[in-house]
């Protein structure tokens, strides 16, 4: 069995490059954590691992699994666009729910002296899964691109 990347059309690459740049972004800083307690001061950067990342990596997953089926020219029990579609609303999900919330080193709630603000990992994190999400809006949209 050849790979035939003839089968890879453009949302196909739009989800795939996305999904590429969402795991990246799993290793950027995604909460800046700041403790200003009197003289003693500390300020952490805190990547995606603490909070949602297994899921984000296996929404990451299953486009990369999608798209080697595509190539591989295989049957799926499922349409890719939907796959892509499901994937990348479930990151954007979950991105926007680290953005708002700042789930990690507690569940949500706020601690005097302690400040913690979304960082840019968390916001390029957020582009790539509607990234995904465009890609598999696209690909549902049946037309060849």
């Amino acid at each position: 069995m050849q790979p035939d990347f003839t089968n890879v059309e453009t949302p196909d690459k739009i989800a795939g490059v996305s999904a590429l740049a969402l795991f990246i972004a799993l290793f950027l800083p995604w909460v800046h954590v700041s403790v200003n307690r009197g003289l003693l001061g500390m300020k952490v950067s805190v990547n995606a691992g603490p909070s949602f990342a297994w899921i984000s990596i296996l929404s990451v997953l299953a486009v990369f699994a999608v798209l080697a089926l595509t190539v591989f020219d295989m049957e799926l029990p499922l349409p890719a666009g939907l796959v892509y579609l499901g994937a990348g609303a479930l990151a954007v999900l979950l991105a926007i729910i680290v953005i708002l919330l700042r789930p990690i080193g507690g569940a949500g709630f706020s601690i005097a002296g302690v400040s913690k603000i979304p960082w840019y990992g968390a916001f390029i994190g957020l582009i790539a899964a509607v990234g995904i999400a465009v890609g598999g809006f696209l690909k549902l949209q049946g037309q060849r691109y």
